[in-house]
Parts: C-alpha cells; structure tokens; sequence
C-alpha cells in the first residue's frame, strides 16, 4: 500500500483549495470541501447554500485519499507490476491523479504507464501534458509532470 504522507496531503490541499460550500467544479460538477467530488447518493446532504465545517471537510479528505490511494495502488500493480520499481515520489504523483482523474481517468494514460514501466520519466511526463487533463488544468498537470521527469530511479 502507498504510504500517505503529509507532503503528499499539502499538495493535494495546495491544488484543491479548501471550500466548505458546495459549488459546480470547472466541468460543472457538484464539490465540496477539499475536492470532493459529490455523488447523486450525497445531494441531500451537501447542498448549495449550505456550509460543512472544516472538520466535515477534513474527514471527507481523508476518505477520498485513501481511496485515491488504494486506486493508484491497483493500478500500479497492473501496469508495473511492482511497487518498488517506481520511485515514491512518482507513487504520490499517481495519488494525486486518481483524487483528480478518478482510477478509471488515469487507467486511460496508456502511454505514461507504458513509460513508466520502462523508466522513462520524462516520456511519462510529455505523455501526461499530451491530454485532456492538460488543457482542463495545465498548472496542476505540468508541477505533477515535472516531479515524474525528475524523479530518480534505483
């Protein structure tokens, strides 16, 4: 399992910002919080005009990252196959991924896993800033692409 750090939390914070009412996303999706994307099952209890605290915010946070944790984890066991052939710091890029993209947004970068796999960080990264992802948010993807092109393999 990935180990959640507190780096890892700032920067997932830092990029998401923190807002405790709930409001449409760039693609016109309900969110809350620290990124939390509001599922129709939640719609209830997270309503327009109507603030969580902090706290809410904090455990929602939570839950949603180990949960992108546990994404990225199974996805590096099918496209790599080994844990302990990426170095760490490219496992926390995938977290981030899979809290923004969701498993099934990051299963798609084909290429970046193909790269990946051979230990290529700067062909993952030009295969990150070659997407969607790029254009919807080009200031998170390329400070995520530039931490995978510098990364050190052993």
């Amino acid at each position: 399992m990935i180990e959640i750090t507190q780096d890892l939390k700032d920067r997932i914070r830092l990029h998401e910002g923190c807002v405790l009412e709930p409001y449409d996303d760039s693609l016109g999706k309900l969110t809350v919080g620290i990124g939390h994307l509001v599922m129709p099952h939640e719609r209830k209890r997270f309503q327009v005009g109507v603030k969580i605290t902090q706290e809410e915010a904090d455990e929602l946070f939570d839950i949603d990252l180990n949960r992108a944790a546990a994404g990225a984890d199974e996805l590096i066991m099918k496209n790599i196959g080994n844990h302990d052939d990426l170095p760490k710091i490219i496992h926390h890029v995938l977290v981030e991924m899979v809290f923004q993209l969701g498993k099934t947004g990051v299963k798609q970068f084909r290429n970046m896993w193909a790269s990946l796999k051979e230990k290529d960080g700067e062909m993952a990264a030009m295969h990150m800033k070659d997407s969607r992802w790029h254009k919807q948010t080009k200031n998170r993807c390329e400070s995520l692409a530039k931490i995978v092109a510098s990364a050190k393999w052993i």
